[in-house]
């Protein structure tokens, strides 16, 4: 991200202002038997392989005549159409799998007794279906749908039950994304958002028992709840041990896949982040207290070595199996003749939050020792290294564009490192994954902005409750 470094707000439009929402018919694809009902009418499947293929017209139908079928259900319908668009783009930035592993978990908890859930999923996929489309940005949003579902939402929120807090979780982290991708102007809303994120995952506390898709959700949005945290100044709810020791206990009880389980291990491991943040901040508004730069450093520190053991037993693994290689860049040669390529998106994920992590416990380390007049080149020296590993893993991420926007935060992070070029190419990196968003949350991608963020995000500038772009070129805040 930080793809949610600006907060918005929800402002439904009550006038009934809305777009028509072009919806895929049925689909038989991935739809079991027992969910085919019989009715009197003929069914038209959409190939997945085809459909939106010509831009604004359906390609690939199928019909199926003279069966007696009964109506399908609404949840039905919604269900049957993401069935079929998981399908519909495999291999490009409009894979619905990139927005997290808990995506096709979803069809399966889908019912009448998920208003919430349906309603978040028929928002995404109306959206999802005219960004693909190549239709304008402003009509993406159906706002109907997206009033229906946040009243759901709502209405979940305030009735959940712990044996529907998974199902309220994943509503809440696609409504969010949604909003983040769809339309910032609108959310995402962050602050509202995050903290029913931090209720419903409260709620349960750490003895509940976490299913593979309560894993997903949870991780897929835990890093919208670490930033919220630093925008209230406060240490993580999860940063304790006993919601450490259960999480690490839930995934190594999982039978997910080992690079998702290296990832949320990391995310755990980050729940420190808030916290050094903190600390940080607390050393600008005092720099002669020398007990607080000792806990950051030994904080800082702390982390510095999780993370150096995760890239040299971890990351080290994944390319002696090839899941990370490098090979020739053919995007900008003259500036890094060689880049990354990556077996599949979680492990670009893996890869690029661990380098950004590195980057921020370099510059923990750098505030500790400022106050503490320790003077360490090599620390800066570890932050390059780790922003050049950002650099040459953009070429392969930038073609997971629109969806893969997770990236943005890692190239903020990695701006400071650079020279006048590669700082160039941060901004150029940047500027093009918000491109396809509506409307770009930052608003233009500057160093004054770029570093407003990376500075707040680290406690080294506060953030401020404002819009106004002021602050952030005279370099006194963040906005917020």
């Amino acid at each position: 991200m930080l793809t949610s470094i600006v907060n918005g707000s929800h402002k439904p439009d009550d006038a009934g202002n809305t777009i028509g929402t072009s919806r895929l018919p049925p689909a038989s694809t991935g739809v079991s038997n027992a969910d085919r009902r019989r009715h009197n009418e003929s069914i038209v499947i959409a190939d997945p392989e085809h459909v939106f293929a010509s831009g604004r017209s359906f390609k690939g139908h199928r019909t199926i005549n003279s069966l007696n079928l009964i109506p399908w259900s609404p949840p039905d319908q919604i269900k049957a159409q993401l069935v079929t668009c998981l399908d519909a783009a495999p291999g490009t930035g409009h894979d619905l799998r990139i927005l997290g592993a808990f995506v096709p978990l979803i069809p399966e908890r889908m019912g009448s007794g998920n208003m919430a859930l349906g309603h978040a999923v028929e928002l995404l996929l109306g959206a999802w279906t005219k960004s693909r489309r190549g239709l304008p940005s402003n009509t993406w949003l159906d706002l109907r749908t997206y009033n229906r579902a946040i009243r759901s939402l709502k209405a979940a929120l305030d009735d959940a039950t712990v044996e529907q807090l998974t199902n309220t979780l994943t509503a809440l982290c696609v409504l969010q994304k949604i909003e983040i991708l769809y339309d910032f102007a609108r959310g995402s809303n962050q602050e509202n958002h995050a903290a029913g994120l931090i209720a419903v995952i409260n709620k349960g506390g750490p003895a509940q028992p976490r299913t593979a898709m309560a894993l997903h959700v949870t991780f897929e949005s835990i890093f919208h709840m670490l930033q919220e945290d630093i925008r209230q100044d406060r240490e993580s709810d999860f940063h304790t041990p006993e919601w450490m020791t259960a999480l690490k206990g839930a995934i190594d009880s999982s039978n997910i896949e080992p690079v998702l389980k290296h990832l949320y291990h990391l995310w755990v491991d980050v729940t420190a982040w808030p916290g050094l943040t903190r600390l940080v901040r607390m050393l600008r508004q005092d720099p002669s207290n020398t007990m607080t730069a000792t806990e950051l450093h030994l904080r800082a520190t702390s982390l510095a070595k999780l993370l150096r053991h995760q890239d040299e037993a971890i990351l080290a693994s994944l390319a002696e199996t090839g899941d990370i290689t490098i090979v020739e860049n053919t995007i900008r040669p003259g500036l890094f003749p060689e880049c990354y390529k990556f077996a599949n998106f979680p492990t670009a994920k893996l890869f690029g939050f661990h380098a950004m992590f590195s980057i921020l416990a370099c510059r923990f380390l750098q505030e500790a020792n400022r106050v503490l007049t320790h003077s360490d080149p090599s620390i800066e020296k570890q932050a390059r290294r780790y922003s050049k590993r950002i650099w040459m893993a953009y070429p392969w991420l930038r073609n997971q564009v629109p969806l893969a926007v997770d990236f943005t935060g890692s190239l903020v992070f990695s701006y400071e490192s650079g020279n006048e070029e590669e700082r160039a190419f941060c901004v150029a990196g940047l500027r093009e994954m918000d491109s396809s968003r509506h409307p770009p949350p930052i608003g233009e991608w500057v160093e004054a902005t770029i570093m407003a963020n990376a500075k707040a995000y680290s406690g080294r500038l506060p953030f401020m409750k404002t819009q106004d772009l002021k602050v952030e070129y005279d370099g006194v805040g963040c906005r917020s």
